[in-house]
This record gives structure tokens, C-alpha cells and sequence, in this order.
């Protein structure tokens, strides 16, 4: 009996033995296969990640970013088709300028982020969600989207542009008023008319979804039916309502002693029908007034006698002291939509006088808040030169660097190129360049900024601040020579920003010599020291022989060139901040160029093709 316990136990220990030996031997396989597996893959991208369509098993992340950039010079060069029945026309990322300085993305891709997301599958969890993140690529690929940035509105503009010419809106029914004044007055109903419309967000989301696979096989526009919203069969009893409102007339809108008059012909020309408040169908249809029409008035003979724009306190350095030059100052803003709303609710119940909505406007900064602003010394400068500038250009740098003169940028802040300039318009006080759009020069504001933009950039990285937000140009252009250290923006977007982190505020002050743009930041020293490498340019690509695009604009034969082609490249530079306290910060700013061919239009008596195209080149500002 003892020895039968005896054997059992020691058929136990051979069994354990054995298990214990198998789970040693996995074990050590296991970590053989996950060290050779990671040691294999040490700077590579795990199998199974796919980028849109496209495997990028086993790529550095620069093999990675070669295939995108290829992927993304093709979109560049060829754009996105969209067609509707034979009508087809051509969407490039790009609006191309005449005069060389004024250009502007529609769409962009950021290649850089798209590379570094692969590279980090498998990598930026824990052991064990990285152990299982890697065996479930193995067996079901894992995709991410492109990371890409549109403009949407830019867009709907370019397929409103193009495509406008097949909808046919619905039409409501509506009132028609057939009178001389408000005691002659004859109503009748024009019938409703179904129409057919463009669904352009829709489309739009069509084209998000291609660039988020780097995908640009033709895209069909979505059309669909528009329905009326007010029909002829619901109009009960409106004649009552309108009458009441034409009986007003005229009426006085004020604003203290101040009136502007809404006479009986303008009322005639606003009053519309709308769908009511209720279901009943004695309320189905109202009688108002046309916003639209409404509010052009007040925007444009009122609110121009009331509005005064809040002006923030500016600075200067004089004498090694700031100085203010210019006082801050609270403004006036009349709430438009809110005076239409209330124009219409008096005119309802008959009445003739309108008191107008008018707020107060805060400036930013008051002219009391300069004291202990922490400005003492320069403690960065950025610079850029702008010879051969056209007259129109230079105009605009000095405009745009006249309305950044002085400003002061609080501790903590992000700071916002485009929101800082303001209007970038003709009552902004610039001029405008031409760009190309389809086969036609169309004139457009902002040629200058980007040589704003590119200083302040520099003016940043000398200072040693944290930069938030910055787009190279898609082209090479002299004015912003070395490549790689230039900045684009383009209102509302790219913006250049940047925060302010040195505990004090930074005055900009501004200053022209010569050919010469200088951003000068003033602050105080907080004992970091900025550093930049000098940019590592290569993969230079030649550009495509010059594009030709028939114009009416132009005499037949004659010929408008935009400037010189450029080739591509990929430019870097590193940029460290060392702080007192020993904190280092690295970052290494990359740029992607792509071939610019010469883009020339040529007049012709006729057209040879019915096909429309935003431009497949552009000219950086």
C-alpha cells in the first residue's frame, strides 16, 4: 500500500515536471518570438496597419511618408473630379495666383502625423494592450483614416460655382401685391413650383471620405428634389396680415436722435409668406418680412451710422520706455438680427416706430492695464526680405505689419495671426491680387500676409515659444528662402499661433527698412535660450512642363504667366528650447513642397471644353 502511494506520488511529480518543463519551453519560445518580432520591427511599422488603402507593413515611417507624399503629389497634380450627367469639373487643393503672391489650400493633408500615428500601433499602450494590438493586426488589419484638413466652406464655393447652373430651387408659393399706395391695395397667390437641388454637404462628405483614403476616382454630385415649403391650398386669410403691416408704413427705426425711414415700397418689396407657428389651417402661412431684404438695409444705411469698432491700447518703445500710442477705446455693434426681429413684431401689431437693439463693445485691452506689463528688453527678432515685391505686395506687408505694431500679447495666451490683422479686406486698407479660378481671373485680398506670417514664425522660433499651430506653403517661393522656415496662413485657415509662456507680456513692435521686415518681441528675459539647426533640404522633384488654360478674359493670343516654376523638395530643421530650470524641449518642423509648374492663361475667341477646374497649381503667398 505504501508503495503504491510512493509511486503515485512520484508519477505526480514527473507529470508536474513535464507541464512545468512544457510551459518553460513556451515560455522561452514565446519571449524568443516576441524579442526577435520586436527587434525585427524596431523601427518599422507592425504588419497588418494600413493607412486609407494602402498596407504600410513593415516601412520606416519615412518609407511610410514617401508612399502618402507620392500618393498626395498624384491628388495634387490630377485634383478630385466631380461630375453631374457629362458636366465634370476638377477640384484641386490649391487656388493659383497671377501676380505669384496670393494662394490658398482648398484641402491638405498632414503626412507627418499620418506616419507617426502608424508608427505608434502597437507601441503607446501597455505591455499587454501592445502584445494584443499587435496579434489582432496579424489576424484583422487594423485602417486609419488620412488625417487631412478642409475648408468646407471653400468647397461648397467651389461646387456652387461649378454646378449652380442645374438646380432649380423650389418656389414657394407667394403673395403678390399690386398697389400704388396703402389705400389701393389688390393681393393674388403665384402658385408653389417643385424644383431640383444640390445637396452640397453631402457631396462634401463624399469627398472627406475619399481624401480620408487618398482616393480621387470621380465623385457624382447628389442632387435631390426640392420641395416648397408654403403652398398655394394653405393660404387662408393672409390679406388681413398684410395689410395691417403695409398700413404702417412708413416707419422710423431709432437709435437716439437719430431716425432712418422703412417707407410703403420697401415694405411691398420685403413682406413674404412663411410657414406658421401652428398646424391649424387658419395658421399654416403667415405674412413677414424677407431677412434677407430686411437686414441688407439695416447692415448697409444703418448700421454703419452706429457701429464704432472697439480700439485696443497699443505700445510703443521709446527711449528704452513704453510708450502708448494709442488709447483704448469701447465701441458700438448694432445687433441686426435683433432689430429685424423686432421691426417685424412692431409691424404686426401695427405700430410705426422701432426702437433699434445696440450693444456695447469691450476692447481687449485697457489703456490702465499698462502698468507692470514685465517689458524691459528684445527678446527675440524675426526677419525676412521681400525684394522684388510688386507695388500692390509691398502695400499689403506694410498694412498688415502697421495693424501688429504695438500689440501686446498677455502671459498665458495663445496667440492668432489672422485674428490679430482683423479685416483682411478693402476696408481692412488692402489691395487685392488675381487668382485663377476655373478659366477666369478673379481678384482677391491677402498677397503679403504669408511674408507676415513667415516673420512672425521666425520672430517665435528666436524667442523660444511654444508654436501651436503652422503650415509651410505647398510651394517653394523665394520670398521665404531658406526653405522649410516659411509660414502660410490664409483667412480663416491655415492660422500661425503661437503662446505666449514667458510669465510676462510681449509687445510686438514692427519695422520696415528697406526690403527688410523685421517683428521685434519685447518682454522680459526668462533665462531659456532658443536654438535652430540649419534646414536639410532633399527628394527634389521636377515640376511638370507649363499648363495652358483658355481664358475669355484675355484678347485671343494673348498670354498672362504666373511666375517661374518651382521644383519640390522636403525640407527640416530642429528647433530646442532649454529652460533655466534645465527642462530641454525638441521639435523638428518638417515641410513637404510639391512641383509647381507655370500656370498660364491664353485668350481664345471660344472655349474648346465645357470642363471647369479650381486650378491645379498654385502660387504661395
Amino acid at each position: 500500500m505504501a508503495g503504491e502511494k510512493k509511486e503515485k506520488k512520484h508519477l505526480f511529480l514527473e507529470w508536474l515536471l513535464t507541464v512545468m518543463a512544457i510551459f518553460f519551453v513556451l515560455a522561452v519560445c514565446l519571449s524568443a518570438a516576441y524579442w526577435r518580432y520586436s527587434e525585427k520591427y524596431a523601427d518599422k511599422i507592425y504588419p497588418g496597419v494600413h493607412a486609407g488603402r494602402y498596407d504600410l507593413s513593415g516601412l520606416t515611417r519615412d518609407e511610410a511618408k514617401s508612399i502618402m507624399n507620392q500618393k498626395t503629389d498624384i491628388i495634387h497634380k490630377q485634383g478630385i473630379i466631380f461630375s453631374h450627367g457629362q458636366y465634370r469639373a476638377s477640384l484641386f487643393p490649391l487656388i493659383s495666383s497671377v501676380e505669384g503672391d496670393l494662394a490658398y489650400r482648398i484641402f491638405d493633408f498632414d503626412i507627418e502625423k499620418n506616419a507617426e500615428d502608424a508608427y505608434a500601433f502597437g507601441r503607446k499602450g501597455g505591455f499587454y494592450d501592445n502584445l494584443k494590438a499587435r496579434l489582432r493586426s496579424l489576424l484583422i488589419p487594423y485602417r486609419f483614416d488620412i488625417y487631412y484638413i478642409i475648408n468646407e466652406k471653400e468647397a461648397e464655393k467651389f461646387l456652387n460655382e461649378n454646378f449652380s447652373r442645374f438646380v432649380e430651387s423650389a418656389k414657394d408659393a407667394r403673395l403678390v401685391i399690386n398697389a400704388a399706395d396703402a389705400n389701393n391695395l389688390k393681393f393674388s397667390i403665384e402658385a408653389e413650383k417643385i424644383g431640383q437641388s444640390i445637396d452640397y454637404q453631402k457631396t462634401v462628405d463624399l469627398l472627406k471620405r475619399n481624401l480620408g483614403i487618398l482616393d480621387n476616382n470621380p465623385i457624382e454630385v447628389i442632387t435631390d428634389i426640392d420641395y416648397p415649403k408654403i403652398y398655394e391650398s394653405d393660404c387662408l386669410n393672409i390679406e388681413s396680415q398684410a395689410e395691417k403691416m403695409l398700413s404702417a408704413a412708413p416707419v422710423s427705426l431709432a437709435y437716439g436722435s437719430d431716425v432712418w425711414q422703412v417707407n410703403f415700397s420697401h415694405l411691398t418689396d420685403w413682406i413674404v409668406l412663411r410657414p406658421g407657428p401652428g398646424t391649424g389651417q387658419e395658421d399654416k402661412v403667415v405674412v413677414g418680412l424677407d431677412p434677407a431684404k430686411g437686414k441688407r438695409f439695416i447692415s448697409e444705411w444703418v448700421a454703419p451710422k452706429i457701429d464704432r469698432p472697439a480700439q485696443n491700447a497699443k505700445f510703443e518703445i521709446k527711449d528704452g520706455r513704453v510708450a502708448e500710442f494709442q488709447a483704448s477705446r469701447d465701441g458700438l455693434e448694432l445687433n441686426i438680427n435683433e432689430s429685424f426681429d423686432r421691426l417685424e413684431a412692431e409691424l404686426r401689431e401695427g405700430r410705426n416706430r422701432v426702437e433699434l437693439v445696440v450693444g456695447d463693445k469691450k476692447s481687449a485691452l485697457q489703456t490702465e492695464e499698462i502698468n507692470n506689463l514685465g517689458i524691459k528688453e528684445i527678446i527675440g527678432t524675426g526677419h525676412s526680405n521681400f525684394s522684388g515685391s510688386p507695388a500692390n505686395r509691398r502695400h499689403n506687408i506694410k498694412t498688415g505689419a502697421n495693424s501688429l505694431n504695438g500689440v501686446l500679447i498677455k502671459p498665458g495666451e495663445e496667440f492668432s495671426l489672422i485674428t490679430t490683422l482683423g479685416n483682411i479686406d478693402k476696408e481692412g486698407g488692402y489691395l487685392p491680387e488675381l487668382v485663377i479660378k476655373d478659366n477666369k481671373t478673379v481678384p482677391e485680398y491677402g498677397g503679403g500676409l504669408c511674408q507676415i506670417g513667415t516673420t512672425m514664425f521666425r520672430a517665435t522660433l528666436k524667442t523660444g515659444l511654444p508654436v501651436t499651430m503652422r503650415r509651410n506653403h505647398s510651394y517653394r517661393v523665394s520670398y521665404y528662402e531658406p526653405a522649410g522656415t516659411d509660414a502660410t496662413i490664409y483667412n480663416p485657415w491655415p492660422d500661425y499661433k503661437f503662446i505666449n509662456d514667458t510669465g510676462n507680456h510681449i509687445l510686438i513692435q514692427a519695422r520696415i527698412e528697406g526690403d527688410d521686415l523685421y517683428f521685434d518681441f519685447w518682454g522680459t528675459r526668462d533665462g531659456r535660450k532658443a536654438e535652430t539647426t540649419e534646414p536639410v533640404i532633399n527628394n527634389i522633384v521636377k515640376p511638370a512642363p507649363t499648363k495652358f488654360i483658355e481664358t475669355l478674359d484675355l484678347k485671343p493670343g494673348q498670354k498672362k504667366c504666373t511666375e517661374h516654376a518651382h521644383n519640390g523638395a522636403d525640407a527640416s530643421f530642429d528647433y530646442t528650447v532649454t529652460y533655466a530650470d534645465g527642462k530641454v524641449e525638441e521639435k523638428t518642423f518638417k515641410s513637404h513642397y510639391v512641383p509647381w509648374r507655370e500656370v498660364c492663361l491664353i485668350g481664345v475667341e471660344k472655349l474648346s471644353t465645357d470642363t471647369a477646374t479650381s486650378s491645379p497649381e498654385a502660387i504661395p503667398r
